[in-house]
């Protein structure tokens, strides 16, 4: 009966998740029968298949409306075990960032750099992460900084922190729902490069919010990691460096939060 319940548990998780794809389809489809009726230039500027960030300009205030009245509604009323002011937060959560960074242009190098990059799926899988970094129109850099620096953290950290995280808690427990909800936002990356990292990305950010019960650190976190991810900084050999030396601050913030048992504030 036990499994049974996990396995309804997850089912039931993945399928909120899916709302999500849900909202994407009935936008893109309302929208273009929208432009076909009317021709109107704003329908047109925002359907563009050239430039599909923008239409997520749409998509993402939906979807994050949606699920964060899922989330307020299903919130697990855990007490936080780590208490952070704003400025031990903001500090944390970008350092966790930034070195988030490190992890995962170290993660791709060894791709890039070693016999498994002749590995079909992965080879595909790389081909697809330097093809989604092509050089960009100001317009089209300014529209993806806002899209994938700003509205898709928001909206997947609500999504995976939020709701799925709160969700499998409640009905299974607290590690399950890390490691799940960790998963999940890895795989629905749909690349294997992007997938790996997402999932120890989901970790970093899942236990944050685990112990601090705050879903704008790991927003923050998000945000930073994306928005620096946009100015594709990996050529940099200093700030790869860099992001490299905070994996040991980044450690450390990871092993003092998972050490604390009771209520604590740093």
């Amino acid at each position: 009966m036990k499994i049974l319940k996990i396995a309804w548990a997850t089912f039931i998780a993945v399928l909120l998740g899916f709302i999500f794809f849900v909202i994407t389809d009935l936008v893109m489809i309302s929208l273009g029968f929208a432009y076909n009726k009317t021709g109107n230039a704003v329908l047109d500027w925002l359907t563009l298949p050239q430039e599909m960030d923008r239409i997520y300009l749409v998509i993402y205030p939906l979807s994050i409306l949606v699920y964060s009245i899922i989330f307020f509604k299903w919130i697990n009323k855990e007490e936080a075990q780590v208490h952070w002011d704003i400025k031990t937060g903001v500090v944390c959560s970008i350092m966790a960032g930034i070195a988030f960074g490190g992890i995962s242009t170290l993660w791709v190098m060894l791709l890039k750099n070693t016999a498994l990059s002749n590995i079909g799926f992965i080879k595909s899988s790389l081909e697809y992460l330097n093809a989604s970094s092509a050089n960009k129109s100001t317009i089209s850099f300014i529209i993806s900084l806002v899209v994938a620096g700003i509205l898709a953290p928001i909206n997947e950290e609500i999504i995976y922190r939020g709701v799925t995280f709160n969700f499998l808690e409640k009905r299974v427990n607290t590690k399950y729902a890390l490691i799940v909800s960790s998963l999940m936002f890895g795989i629905i990356h749909l690349s294997f490069v992007q997938s790996v990292y997402a999932t120890i990305m989901g970790l970093i950010s899942g236990i944050v919010y685990m112990k601090t019960r705050k879903l704008r650190w790991s927003i923050l976190i998000h945000i930073t990691i994306n928005t620096l991810a946009t100015y594709e900084l990996t050529s940099n050999l200093i700030w790869v460096a860099f992001t490299i030396i905070m994996f040991l601050p980044l450690g450390a913030m990871l092993y003092k939060l998972l050490k604390t048992k009771t209520n604590y504030a740093y």
